[in-house]
């Protein structure tokens, strides 16, 4: 998989969340190329950050149900989104 592939891939299962959600009041513009091409030129870009925490949730308690142990990494950049 390629970089490109893989950005697509995860932007693809936000996505999936943004719509089983179908919050549309708070903006969760995708990221990936494809989206960006959507879009167009003049797209400003606009991510309220709740779908990504979402997922985030989402992955961390299936990890813990799973019997992983959550390792701590990336919780600054977290909390500055």
């Amino acid at each position: 998989m390629t970089k490109e592939q893989a950005i697509e891939h995860v932007c693809a299962t936000v996505a999936l969340a943004y719509r089983s959600i179908g919050d549309y009041s708070r903006p969760s513009d995708g990221f990936c190329a494809h989206c960006a091409k959507l879009q167009g030129p003049e797209w400003h870009y606009q991510n309220e950050g709740h779908v990504l925490h979402y997922v985030r949730e989402a992955v961390r308690e299936k990890l813990l149900k799973d019997g992983y142990k959550i390792i701590a990494g990336n919780e600054e950049s977290e909390e500055k989104a």
